[in-house]
């Protein structure tokens, strides 16, 4: 389970991806995951800053089995630029046949903690 102070985070997280799935919006093509939820939190911000089109839900379990935070997006080259700028390492998946393929990065991902 999550630290106690990301746990607001989480459920606005996980009422977006619902939203995004019951408005048939979530279909963008690529899952970018982080190595902890700090970074996932701090992702969102530089690319609201930065005027980035993507969307924020918990990280699926088929990327990350704990819980985390996923940007998805059409694109990730640009993104994967700014966050790099700004010390954030990040792994890129695809989906094919209903599960996800990495192709790019590789994170040691820390895991949740209460």
């Amino acid at each position: 389970m999550a630290e106690l102070k990301y746990l607001p985070a989480g459920i606005r997280l996980h009422a977006q991806e619902f939203i995004y799935k019951i408005t048939n919006k979530l279909n963008d093509k690529y899952y970018i995951s982080f190595a902890n939820i700090a970074d996932g939190l701090k992702a969102e911000k530089i690319l609201k800053k930065n005027k980035f089109d993507f969307k924020s839900i918990p990280v699926p379990d088929d990327i990350f089995e704990a819980c985390g935070v996923a940007i998805v997006s059409n694109h990730y080259e640009n993104i994967v630029k700014v966050l790099k700028e700004n010390n954030i390492e990040v792994e890129v998946f695809v989906y094919e046949n209903n599960k996800p393929v990495k192709i790019y990065g590789d994170l040691e991902k820390e895991g949740c903690r209460l």
